[in-house]
């Protein structure tokens, strides 16, 4: 179910409203039967997915209780206590992965293979598979599995409630494209019950109304220049595909922050609060500080669960680096399915580590203490067409397009050819309103730094409610007046 629709509107007050209506287990009953309704709406069969890897990773982390209880009080073991309690972890960790690289990956290693066949073009190639990818498939597979990892490690007493934990991991809200939510969060508001305040209201309304913003008026009136560029870009100029390069970033960035923005504001609104999952990445002087930012329930998870066993930042210098490259190598993988994601990953990886060595330099300390405001300024367009160069690979159906856009980047004809270089591709400008559209990703900018400085905090104080009125109101209008005729899905369902 698509949070733009009228069956999701109908869908959110009646749901509302009887999960204010009903009290203690029977809500909760209720809320999971109405987040496997939302879930299934998108596709019945999801629903077995999804049931056996909550049943699985149920039973795991009771498995996991059962053995240390018996390790600890003796006795005869029960069958749940049979086996070590690592024998189980790994169990929940190799299911939920083999689920997620089944349906996410098999295309990708049969493509794989068929690149290093002697064969692989000819018709004794290997065939794809016609599989379907489960809507958030990602999402829930990370979060179920952070649940066992988090009880083995003995952060997290297993929950006895096979309810409490199911609605845990299909919450509908953030069910479908995050933000992951870790159970000590989660399981913790349960517990507490919801206790809805005037301010819970306005904070949940506030982020709804924020989250269609961004996505109906600012994300969705990108999509046409992006689709146009990205879908023929060899008849477009150097320009051209910078200025698309520039706009996908802020598509997806927009569309990602609006959705995490809605589900934040429902689940406030039925007593739960979500970390913030985007906050404010645009308005970035690095990187790294662009990383602590953008999609930070999956940055902290890859850093809690692979980053720091692998040995983090304890280890060598060059075991540090080879850490991080293996964590972007996994995010990109987790983005897609295809060579073009594990580009853009192996990007981020180079950015990073060039920003630790830069920044570990005489120079980069003294630019940084005393570099200014021209040097401010600087750091944060650099970065943004470092991640812009990156957004191609992002966005790009294969390497093919992402191998062309990159060259006509920088005057080539077509990289997948020759080396040619073509001057005439700087001025050679098809993109209609290229101007008008420049100042739009100015303002856009503008934008970000404002709300970077004056966050939803500041205007959630009394002495600042009319100004929250007011810009609640215009954002009304402009959802109104600009949304466009038809708005495409959330861009991350397909991850």
């Amino acid at each position: 179910m698509n949070f733009t629709s009228f069956h999701f509107v109908f869908f959110f007050f009646t749901t509302l409203i009887l999960g204010h209506v009903l009290k203690g287990r029977p809500q909760r009953a209720f809320l999971l039967a109405a987040s496997y309704y939302f879930y299934g709406v998108f596709e019945p069969y999801y629903l077995v997915l999804i049931l056996f890897s909550t049943a699985w990773d149920y039973l795991a982390g009771m498995a996991i209780t059962a053995r240390r209880d018996w390790e600890q009080q003796g006795g005869a073991p029960g069958f749940l206590a049979r086996l070590p309690a690592r024998t189980y972890l790994i169990g929940s960790i190799l299911i939920n992965l083999a689920l997620l690289g089944y349906f996410k990956y098999t295309n990708f290693g049969i493509t794989m293979l068929n690149d290093v066949h002697p064969l692989g073009n000819s018709m004794f190639a290997f065939p794809a598979e016609s599989i379907l990818l489960p809507v958030g498939i990602s999402f829930y597979t990370f979060q179920s599995m952070s649940y066992t990892i988090d009880v083995y490690r003995g952060v997290l007493e297993a929950r006895k409630d096979p309810i409490d934990f199911a609605l845990y991991v299909t919450f509908f809200p953030q069910l479908v494209a995050g933000p992951i939510v870790r159970a000590t969060t989660f399981l913790k508001q349960l517990d507490e019950g919801y206790n809805i305040r005037k301010h819970d209201i306005l904070v949940g309304v506030t982020r709804i109304i924020v989250g269609f913003f961004r996505k109906l008026v600012l994300s969705d009136n990108l999509a046409p220049v992006v689709n146009q560029v990205f879908s023929n870009p060899g008849a477009y100029g150097t320009i051209d595909i910078w200025v698309a390069s520039f706009a996908f970033g802020w598509q997806i960035y927009l569309d990602f922050a609006g959705y995490t923005d809605i589900a934040r504001g429902v689940a406030r609104l039925f007593g739960y609060e979500f970390e913030i999952n985007f906050l404010y990445p645009m308005a970035a002087s690095s990187i790294t500080d662009h990383w602590g930012r953008w999609h930070i329930s999956l940055t902290t998870w890859i850093r809690d669960y692979v980053f720091i066993p692998l040995g983090g930042s304890r280890v060598g210098p060059v075991r540090v680096y080879v850490n991080i490259a293996v964590v972007w190598l996994a995010t990109g993988i987790w983005h897609g399915a295809a060579y073009h994601f594990v580009a853009w990953g192996v990007w981020q990886f180079v950015m990073i580590a060039a920003h630790r060595v830069y920044n570990s330099t005489s120079l980069g300390q003294r630019l940084k203490e005393s570099g200014g405001l021209i040097y401010n300024i600087a750091s944060r367009v650099f970065l943004f067409f470092c991640l812009s160069f990156g957004f191609i690979w992002f966005r790009a159906p294969d390497m093919t397009t992402a191998n062309l856009m990159h060259g006509r980047q920088f005057g080539f004809e077509n990289l997948n050819e020759s080396l040619v270089f073509n001057s005439a591709l700087f001025s050679h400008n098809q993109l209609k309103g290229l101007n008008e559209f420049i100042v739009l990703l100015g303002l856009l900018w503008v934008y970000e730094i404002f709300f970077n400085r004056y966050q939803l905090e500041y205007f959630w104080k009394p002495e600042n409610r009319k100004k929250l009125i007011g810009i609640l109101i215009a954002m009304i209008y402009m959802i109104i007046a600009m949304t466009p005729a038809e708005t495409p899905n959330f861009l991350y369902f397909q991850f």
